[in-house]
Order: C-alpha cells, then sequence, then structure tokens
C-alpha cells in the first residue's frame, strides 16, 4: 500500500478545498476543531456540510466530509480484517468509502443536526457488517473449477 487511508482523505480534501468559498472553509474549519468547538456545535455544522452534499455538487463535498470523518473511519477500518484472496484491505477501504458516503444520503438528521457524527457512524459501520457478512456467504457458496470437475 503506497498511502494509508488518513492521507488518502487528507489529500482528497486538499484537492477540493480550493473550490470552497472563503465561509464555507470556515465552517470547515470548526467543523473539524475539537479544541475550541463544543461536539454539539461541531454536529450542527457537520449536519450542515450533510445538507451541502445533499444538495450538491457532491463531488466537492464528499471528501470534504470523508475528512470530517476520516478519525471515525480510521478507527472502524482497524476492525475489519481482510480475508484474502476475496476482500482485501483495499476493497474495504472502498466499500467504507461507498458506506460512509451512502449513510450520509440516507440518515435522517434530527434537530439542530444532534447526533450527526454518532449516527453516521453507526450507520456506516452495520452496513460495512452487513457487506462483511454478505461477502462471507457468497464467497462459502462458491464453488471452485477443479471441484466441479471432480464432481
Amino acid at each position: 500500500m503506497a498511502t494509508s487511508f488518513a492521507t488518502e482523505l487528507r489529500e482528497g480534501y486538499l484537492q477540493v478545498a480550493g473550490f470552497l468559498c472563503p465561509e464555507e472553509l470556515a465552517m470547515v474549519e470548526r467543523a473539524r476543531d475539537r479544541v475550541n468547538v463544543r461536539a454539539p456545535e461541531r454536529d450542527r455544522l457537520l449536519a450542515q456540510i450533510v445538507c451541502a452534499y445533499r444538495s450538491g455538487p457532491r463531488q466537492a463535498w464528499g471528501p470534504v466530509i470523508l475528512d470530517l470523518l476520516a478519525p471515525d473511519l480510521i478507527v472502524m477500518l482497524q476492525r475489519f480484517r481482510p480475508e484474502p484472496p476475496t476482500i482485501d484491505e483495499d476493497e474495504i477501504r472502498q466499500q467504507l468509502v461507498l458506506e460512509a458516503l451512502r449513510a450520509v444520503v440516507r440518515i435522517r438528521l434530527l434537530e439542530d443536526g444532534r447526533w450527526t457524527r454518532v449516527r453516521l457512524f453507526s450507520r456506516t459501520y452495520t452496513r460495512m457488517l452487513r457487506w462483511l457478512a454478505r461477502e462471507g456467504r457468497r464467497q462459502r457458496r462458491k464453488v471452485s473449477f477443479g471441484a466441479e470437475e471432480e464432481e
């Protein structure tokens, strides 16, 4: 693996940061600030960014959201183990990004953005567990070409 997952997420954000206006950049920085901004305010800001993603352009806001969720996504990634030869770490990373962005589109936002980060994390984690279970079942059902010929 040439780069770490955290580096990839950060690079994605840096590629689109130039397209955001100064007000949007300030909102993203406040949503990222875990020292001076309390969790409820960060959740409210994240909910605003989720709304911006939903209304578009998604190509600009997707990397922003992934960068904001990066600490949670990295923790989550460490919980999943590749199962070679079918599920490698790159595939788990891709699916994790897909499920995170799917959660961004599908979760219901609560009043004032309460619990946005927790709800995104929970939905993404649940969907990843289901995907891994489904992939495991699919792989167990497969029969190798050599085994078919022997029967």
